[in-house]
């Protein structure tokens, strides 16, 4: 039984199966008396109970942690972790910030693009759209006649 389920965890696959949400554990971090942490226990008293029962798969925990700004702290299945700060933050804003959180896969973002770099530049000029485009500008009546064979 125990190779099926580990079978079956191997073949669930984001995007072409079955959907697996990739955030293990969200952690909610406020004080209790602090008024950066309003916005975040605001949306504690409200919110959190019917996000905790919309996302069974996410481990909510609510921390107090005295004296310190609110944060939150998402640990995904890759191992990553993410810290976001709610300082004075709405409970919209917070309702935003854990949204993202749950729908995010936990992978570093990875800068696609990069500088052109060469070792051997060519004698010739680097390559534009503009090349081998024919010059548009009527040729004045002077270049005809220097032209002419």
């Amino acid at each position: 039984m125990a190779a099926n389920a580990s079978h079956f965890v191997g073949a669930a696959k984001n995007g072409l199966g079955r959907y697996l949400c990739q955030l293990k554990r969200l952690t909610l971090q406020f004080c209790s008396q602090g008024g950066s942490s309003r916005g975040l226990r605001e949306y504690i008293d409200s919110e959190i109970a019917k996000v905790a029962k919309n996302s069974p798969q996410v481990a909510i925990y609510v921390r107090e942690r005295r004296r310190r700004h609110p944060r939150l702290v998402a640990e995904f299945l890759n191992g990553n972790s993410r810290v976001v700060s709610v300082k004075n933050f709405s409970p919209e804003q917070v309702a935003k910030h854990v949204t993202a959180l749950r729908d995010m896969s936990g992978v570093k973002p990875v800068k696609l693009n990069k500088r052109w770099h060469t070792d051997r530049p060519t004698i010739q000029g680097n390559w534009t759209p503009f090349m081998y485009k024919k010059n548009l500008q009527k040729p004045s009546p002077e270049s005809r006649k220097t032209n002419s064979f």
